[in-house]
């Protein structure tokens, strides 16, 4: 087990070493490590990501940008597949022992009386949360997914029941587009479980083409991604600090490196509206939220842990916005990207693993911990965030946490 890692804070502005900038409207983030400089360009291991400008067409950003990732990660994985790490098991075998570990656990648990562990997960009927959703049953626990595509989401449930052997896994519909079906979502999880030991917030859209409000007339790339999962998480927040130990892992995205700020002006206004940026914010909001609950968290609650991560760009439905993305992977580019199940593994990795107790306020990719944007961990970037986020879910200061 390793040991607790303590929530970094930056209390400054970013500043110039936090970026570089290759024209007026053009910011480049570094990730992790830098590996190697090219052409302005940042890279590590995850690819950096670009705020959009009039110069730049949007496509062709987002498509290098999709490029560049597949050439850089997703090729080289293929072909040489996945070297242990100092002599240990191969991830999927580590991860498949924590779900037996798990299982085994909760199972003589429920036999000598006790309480079942109950985990939420948003978007579970398809993609990455669906992969997610399997191994959550699988381990045992009492698993509630959360999702607007019913039709799919009872089928999938249908699924895992028979998949795993695990009869206590339900569905009810979730917009997160929208604050009442958030309350009604709430309620029923409220009515289930007294208790919540792990919330991931997974569910979420990407590069919408127009501006597409929600019930609450904001963005839906940041009302989804990010209001939403804000409203879901202070509504089941009390259930989760019952918990003995508990974990919120939320799914974060690379494309929080594409901005130094979230784009307030086009959350609520059609004319500010930028598909990428707004969509950069909206993950930037993730991070940023992920880091706020961590620490603040930590000082109350420190059985709870708070930890956000980017899977990787794999085939799943997030593609059907974009027209030239979505060409590209009916084309053959989909063989190049990561499945579900590969990018899932992250997210499974951080919910069950018993390698990553204690450790809270954290960016995770493959299995690792990554250097943020500098944005996110700025505190008084979070506040604003923060301050911004209850106006939205009218929220009163003092009824926060």
């Amino acid at each position: 087990m390793k040991e607790p890692v303590k929530v970094s804070t930056v209390t400054t502005t970013t500043t110039k070493t936090s970026s570089t900038k290759t024209s007026s409207n053009v910011v480049v983030y570094a990730p992790a490590t830098v590996a190697m400089q090219r052409g302005g360009l940042l890279f590590d291991r995850t690819v950096v990501g670009l705020s959009t400008s009039r110069y730049i067409p949007h496509r062709l950003v987002e498509v290098s940008i999709f490029m560049a990732e597949i050439l850089l990660l997703n090729v080289p994985e293929w072909i040489l597949g996945e070297k242990t790490t100092n002599g240990a098991p191969p991830v999927e075998k580590r991860i498949a022992s924590s779900i037996a570990a798990s299982r085994l656990m909760i199972s003589e648990t429920v036999a000598k009386g006790g309480r079942r562990k109950v985990a939420v997960l948003t978007g579970g009927a398809g993609g990455l949360g669906y992969m997610t959703a399997m191994a959550i049953a699988e381990a045992g626990y009492h698993l509630i997914i959360g999702d607007r595509a019913t039709e799919q989401g009872i089928r999938a449930v249908e699924t895992i029941k028979a998949k795993t052997g695990n009869m206590n896994v339900e569905f009810f519909y979730l917009d997160l587009g929208s604050f009442k079906d958030i309350r009604t979502f709430a309620r029923e999880v409220t009515d289930r479980a007294s208790v919540i030991d792990l919330l991931i917030n997974n569910a979420g859209v990407m590069d919408l083409p127009n501006f597409r409000p929600t019930a609450e007339g904001h963005d839906s790339q940041f009302g989804i991604n990010h209001l939403g999962h804000y409203y879901l998480t202070h509504l089941l927040l009390p259930l989760v600090k019952k918990a003995p130990k508990a974990r919120i892992v939320m799914t974060g995205s690379s494309a929080h490196y594409g901005t130094s700020k979230v784009n307030y002006a086009g959350i609520t206004s059609a004319k500010a509206y930028d598909r990428i940026n707004n969509y950069c914010g909206s993950k930037l909001a993730n991070v940023m939220y992920a880091h706020y609950l961590a620490r603040t968290l930590a000082k109350t609650n420190p059985n709870i842990t708070v930890n956000c991560l980017h899977p990787g760009s794999c085939y799943t439905g997030l593609f059907s916005h974009s027209w030239m993305l979505y060409i590209l992977t009916r084309i053959g580019f989909k063989y190049l990207l990561r499945s579900p199940a590969r990018g899932a593994r992250t997210i499974t990795y951080l919910a069950l693993s018993e390698e990553v107790e204690g450790i809270t306020g954290e960016f995770w990719f493959d299995e690792r911990i990554r250097q943020r944007n500098p944005a996110a961990v700025d505190v008084k970037l979070q506040e604003e965030l923060v301050k911004y986020s209850d106006r939205a879910i009218g929220l009163t200061e003092n009824a926060r946490l």
